[in-house]
């Protein structure tokens, strides 16, 4: 069991809450004599919630990342705030600005990680010290914008392949107005504002976070920009590709197979 009162009152309710989920869906299918999905759903929810919060447990165990403490509350708080909160207490149909909330507090929260990531896959230290900062914090920055991206490809797919409504592309426009705004206003197609809006706030989050991350890249660092200048540089990549070997290699990767009788 984990240490911290926080992480543990969370994974305590997305138990109870999927215990408790399944008790009335059996319930009610028992009387109704129908299917109780909604009351499944909310298990299904619990128990996906429930596991999430072990994965910092796990990165950690098995070495894989630098896991502070304060990094794990803040990612179990995150899951119960858009899990428990959005999907089973409906936040997200009842505070229409809680999404956007969440997309933006993700885009700080996953260029922290990226951050963490660029130095846990960086432990010499001569190498780490000797990065350039700036390096480190676009990496960071642009790791949490691709994790929005793949977010976005996940709820597409979702409602490409199961019909759902993540990414809010029911319209609540009525047939004329939806007819109206056709190749006049994006309302007709209000999953691309959706979509939009939390790549959006996804950004703004991750460039908000540079305010914390630079100062974290910079410390201790030895980096000194190199005299090499751009053209020195371009001629070194020039010869590279007129090398011997790697033109060999090229050749051979781009030649055209020949025909066999």
């Amino acid at each position: 069991m984990n240490k911290n009162p926080i992480i543990n009152i969370t994974r305590i309710i997305f138990a109870l809450s999927g215990l408790t989920g399944l008790a009335w869906g059996i319930i009610s299918t028992a009387v109704n004599q129908e299917f109780a999905g909604q009351y499944f759903s909310i298990v299904l929810t619990a128990v996906v919630s429930l596991a999430i919060t072990y994965i910092p447990d796990f990165i950690k165990d098995k070495d894989m990342l630098m896991m502070p403490i304060g990094l794990q509350v803040i990612f179990t708080l995150f899951t119960f705030c858009a899990m428990f909160l959005g999907e089973m207490l409906d936040f997200y149909e009842r505070f229409s600005w809680w999404d956007t909330m969440l997309h933006f507090t993700s885009g700080i929260m996953f260029s922290v990680i990226g951050f963490i990531l660029f130095v846990s896959l960086n432990r010499d230290n001569g190498v780490r010290r000797q990065t350039n900062p700036i390096i480190i914090v676009m990496f960071a920055v642009f790791f949490s914008i691709a994790c929005g991206a793949i977010w976005e490809i996940f709820e597409f797919a979702g409602d490409s392949l199961l019909g759902m409504n993540m990414q809010k592309w029911q319209t609540s426009a009525t047939a004329l107005q939806w007819a109206e705004s056709q190749n006049v206003s994006n309302i007709s197609n209000p999953g691309l504002i959706n979509t939009m809006k939390d790549i959006i706030s996804d950004t703004l989050g991750s460039f908000l976070s540079i305010v914390f991350i630079l100062p974290l890249a910079k410390y201790k660092s030895k980096y000194k920009k190199s005299e090499v200048t751009t053209v020195e540089l371009m001629e070194e990549y020039n010869f590279a590709f007129t090398d011997t070997e790697l033109n060999f290699s090229l050749k051979n990767l781009l030649e055209t197979p020949k025909k066999t009788a």
